[in-house]
């Protein structure tokens, strides 16, 4: 079974477990939204349209995340004139995965509870703020210092000009 909804100026063919995105929607992550106007309703049989067919249809779809679209960029380009602008975007959109199709008076279907962490870890007590540890003071026995030795000039080193030669 399939139906066509109208959701934000767009028209999308949907079946139970399709994924779609849709612009962002003001709904928490893992909640359970409707899906209206129904537009057409369809089943391998054929299919089912018009206001009394689709009267009081909808579509419960769960909310998996919001995320953003593709990068776009918008170039303005004006010849001769030497005007040139670039603008870019990224659509902020939902992700959305169907759960069913609904007809008139049927209620929406329940989510599986979320799996909670182990009772044992939420008992633990806080960690304790970290902190610097003091700096440790130097050892009083280190290693004794080696002397620095200068180099001696070399004898005939006197005239200052060490390493070259009169030709």
């Amino acid at each position: 079974m399939y139906a066509i909804v109208q959701q934000g100026g767009h028209q999308y063919r949907l079946a139970p477990g399709d994924r779609l995105l849709v612009d962002r929607m003001a709904a928490e992550v893992g909640s359970m939204i409707t899906l209206e106007p129904v537009l057409l309703l369809g089943d391998a049989g054929g299919s089912a349209s018009g206001l009394e067919a689709a009267k009081g249809a909808r579509v419960a779809a769960v909310v998996v995340g919001h995320r953003l679209g593709r990068k776009l960029r918008v170039f303005k380009y004006k010849p001769k004139k030497r005007y040139r602008r670039t603008h870019g975007h990224r659509s902020r959109l939902t992700e959305l995965r169907v759960e069913a199709l609904l007809t008139a008076g049927q209620p929406l279907p329940t989510l599986p509870a979320p799996v909670e962490a182990a009772p044992a870890a939420a008992e633990k007590a806080p960690k304790p703020k970290r902190t610097r540890a003091p700096k440790a003071a130097a050892p009083a026995a280190a290693e004794p210092e080696t002397p620095v030795v200068e180099a001696e000039p070399a004898a005939d080193d006197e005239a200052g000009d060490a390493g070259f030669e009169e030709v």
